[in-house]
């Protein structure tokens, strides 16, 4: 059985993450880190809830191999392929992100997106660690020789 704790802090702390890096964003601009000759700060605001969206977008792929496993039923080869798209998908967006913000004046956000990638992986290796995946089983009732 899994423990259905660690998704629920990971989109906890996804949303929380997403908003306070905003606020990091927000707090730069206020205070004239960013030259007045730069576009505005809706670049970055939009990137950090575009990554958002789409980490929970991935969340809601993986909801049905998910469900599966909490309630210890086996998967099926469909989800099984989602739940490992969505895996991968979000750990490369998750690192990339943790990559591009690493730079002096956005160090924070980059922090906050490691944070985010920790608690991601604890759910994913809680989700995968005894997947029960779908066997065909015979149903042979002939008498042995």
């Amino acid at each position: 059985m899994i423990n259905k704790k660690t998704r629920t802090l990971y989109l906890t702390t996804l949303l929380i993450s997403s908003f306070a890096n905003c606020h990091i964003i927000y707090l730069n601009y206020a205070d004239e880190i960013y030259p007045s000759t730069q576009d505005t700060i809706a670049i970055p605001l939009i990137s950090i809830i575009g990554v958002m969206t789409i980490l929970l977008t991935l969340s809601i792929v993986q909801n049905p191999f998910y469900k599966q496993q909490r309630d210890q039923k086996t998967t099926n080869i469909i989800s099984t392929i989602f739940a490992l798209f969505a895996t991968t998908a979000s750990s490369i967006l998750l690192i990339e992100s943790i990559y591009y913000w690493l730079a002096p004046n956005h160090l924070g956000v980059s922090v906050l997106y490691f944070i985010v990638l920790l608690t991601y992986l604890i759910h994913q290796f809680n989700l995968y660690k005894k997947p029960v995946f779908w066997t065909k089983q015979s149903t042979y009732r002939g008498r042995l020789l």
